[in-house]
């Protein structure tokens, strides 16, 4: 249901190959097929970037029918296995935080001012986080081979690179592009949050 609306519009695919163990794996590869059969059946033209927690692995030129499930079969294979150190509770919300800064910064006190300096200080920080984990460096080459209004499908188990969809997320959403979180596991997340399709 969701992909009715982008006939006539390229999609990029923003593939996260990084696992936590074998459950995540099977949940991944069963994502990154469906979703490559379903933009099949819609004749979406669509670029597939791939990325682990160190490097952007893949990004195709844009793929029709054929050629699009073939190539998601391949990238399928490239999953590795990562254990995350580090564990995010919830993402940040940017377009939220941006918010913030601009209500406390054309507040008149002391107080609110100085807020907005600190919460500056935070955006800066997610957005340099951000800049460089492989998620945007394939999203910046996936538009350099795509159209720059192209929708954006996430399938992401959001271990590594949770900021920098969140922070994404956010600006392409800004420039009009529709981003879609097909997949994104986070073992508390409500149901409701889950996966759309």
């Amino acid at each position: 249901k969701e992909f009715i609306e982008f006939h006539g519009q390229s999609v990029i695919a923003l593939i996260n190959l990084s696992v936590g163990d074998e459950e995540e794996a099977d949940k991944l590869i069963y994502w990154i097929i469906i979703t490559a059969l379903t933009l099949s059946q819609e004749n979406i033209p669509t670029v597939l970037a791939a990325y682990d927690h160190e490097s952007v692995r893949v990004v195709t030129p844009v793929l029709h029918t054929r050629q699009l499930v073939i190539q998601s079969l391949e990238i399928a294979k490239e999953m590795v296995t990562y254990i995350n150190p580090v564990k995010y509770l919830h993402p940040p919300d940017i377009a939220r935080l941006r918010a913030d800064i601009g209500r406390l910064s054309s507040a008149k006190s002391d107080a609110s001012k100085k807020l907005a300096s600190l919460l500056e200080i935070e955006y800066a920080n997610l957005s340099n986080q951000a800049r460089r984990n492989p998620a945007t460096l394939a999203l910046l080459s996936a538009f350099s081979k795509g159209e720059s209004q192209s929708n954006i499908l996430i399938i992401s188990h959001r271990n590594h690179d949770a900021i920098a969809l969140a922070v994404n997320t956010a600006n392409y959403s800004r420039r009009g592009n529709a981003v879609i979180p097909i997949y994104a596991s986070e073992r508390k997340q409500r149901r409701g949050e889950l996966a759309k399709v």
